[in-house]
């Protein structure tokens, strides 16, 4: 019996043992995970609780998460099983911050609200359209036509000469609907940083403004080595296990300030390496040429968002203050759109420039370093990744399936919103080229 006893307890601690080791790190990230979207989801997105939490939440281990959202307070509150505690909390400007529970009081004030913004008018408010039966045959294959609901596509957008030809929702979604674009906010991050070189903050062939790269090899890294992810800095873009990318999002109160502090690994200029935390020096680099953190949080929608009546666009910042330029920017698909045309027209809009045109051609030439597959913040066909795009074609993309696809040559912008589990499900690139035949007769 003793020896029973023995073998059983020996293997309770070994079982807990490999739970310690190889899952209890993990459980931040689902707690962290599952705050955030799901606040996200309800405060931002307009989705109910039970809505984000069978789709958004719907995949690997985020179940075994606990959720309370307190509506009076604007906050959601994750744990697994009442280990690594997560509070996301909503404030009106800045969307969804997760922090450890006990750091909510210290969180920054509030100091901006877009819906104070004066934006353009919507050219495209008061359009409605199905399009051609092909192209809405088109459309809609990339939506789930039974019960599997592999695809989860939530809303496309189609443009043609600046014009839209075609536009379908999942149910639920409506045409101002504001849908996370995940990493596609590294496209916005990328146009903003033109923006500022603009006005002269910046230079591409000028160190990084970062005080704390002066002192050693990482005064070497310059604005272009950062747009085109060529930094040289040590970083491990892995969502499956706790990892820069992971403890970034998760833990750290300053993402930017936490990616400029990890070491350099490659030598600056030749290696590229994608990375959501060069996303987040660049989003924090921003914040050194205004005066105080107001001017900072307007600047997106003043100089991007406003002048293209693009009224949807959040930007949410981290506990910092600062923009998670990598990874959280919401707005409905056909604002999302807008981007896609705004490239497509070489940054101008309604007739007047929003974007610098020599920028734009930066953003979209892909870099050596990357064999073609990326540009300066935005993905490029110039590897030939897909049969059905041209060379010269690029795109904003996101985590679960987000695209918004800029087609020079026939003057097409795609927007794709959805979560897709498992992006092999969705075959962007048939789908994409049936598109592309459809909107051309």
């Amino acid at each position: 019996m003793k020896k029973t006893f023995t073998i059983i307890l020996s293997l309770l601690i070994l079982v807990g043992l490999v739970f310690y080791i190889l899952l209890y790190p993990k459980l931040e990230i689902i707690s962290g995970y599952n705050a955030k979207i799901l606040c996200s989801c309800m405060f931002v997105s307009g989705f109910t609780q039970e809505e984000a939490e069978t789709v958004e939440l719907g995949f690997g281990p985020l179940w075994l998460a606990s959720n309370y959202v307190d509506l009076a307070s604007n906050t959601v509150h994750s744990s697994v099983l009442g280990m690594h505690k997560k509070t996301a909390v909503y404030r009106t400007g800045q969307g969804c911050v997760v922090v450890n529970t006990s750091q909510v009081s210290a969180l920054p004030a509030k100091t901006f609200n877009p819906k104070l913004i004066q934006y353009a008018d919507d050219l495209y408010k008061d359009v409605c359209v199905k399009g051609s039966d092909k192209l809405h045959n088109a459309i809609m294959s990339g939506f789930d036509q039974d019960e599997s609901e592999l695809l989860k596509t939530r809303a496309v957008v189609v443009l043609k000469n600046g014009e839209l030809i075609g536009e379908a929702y999942a149910k639920g979604i409506t045409t101002s609907t504001p849908l996370l674009g995940w990493s596609m906010a590294k496209s916005i991050t990328g146009i903003l940083a033109g923006n500022l070189q603009k006005n002269g903050y910046w230079q591409l062939d000028e160190p990084m403004p970062l005080p704390e790269w002066q002192d050693d090899d990482k005064k070497k890294i310059t604005l272009k080595h950062a747009m085109q992810m060529t930094t040289g800095l040590d970083w491990e873009e892995d969502y499956s296990k706790v990892s820069n990318a992971t403890l970034m999002l998760y833990r750290e109160i300053n993402m930017g300030a936490y990616s400029a502090s990890v070491a350099l690994a490659n030598e600056t200029g030749k290696v590229w390496v994608y990375s959501s935390g060069t996303s987040n020096i660049l989003a924090n680099a921003l914040s050194g040429a205004f005066e105080n953190k107001e001017a900072y949080l307007r600047f997106p929608y003043d100089s991007l968002f406003a002048p293209l009546g693009a009224t949807t666009f959040l930007l949410e910042t981290d506990a910092s203050g600062h923009f998670v330029g990598s990874s959280y920017a919401y707005a409905s698909a056909r604002d999302w759109a807008k981007i896609g045309q705004l490239m497509l027209q070489h940054g101008k809009w309604n007739g007047a420039s929003v974007v610098d045109s020599s920028w734009v051609a930066f953003l979209q030439n892909a870099t050596e370093a990357s064999k073609g597959a990326y540009g300066a913040q935005f993905w490029s066909n110039g590897g030939g990744k897909y049969q059905n795009l041209n060379p010269g074609d690029y795109w904003l993309d996101g985590f679960q399936g987000q695209q918004v696809v800029i087609l020079p040559k026939e003057k097409l912008v795609v927007a794709r919103l959805g979560v897709t589990y498992d992006e092999a499900d969705f075959d962007f690139d048939t789908w994409i080229g049936e598109i592309k035949k459809a909107a051309s007769e």
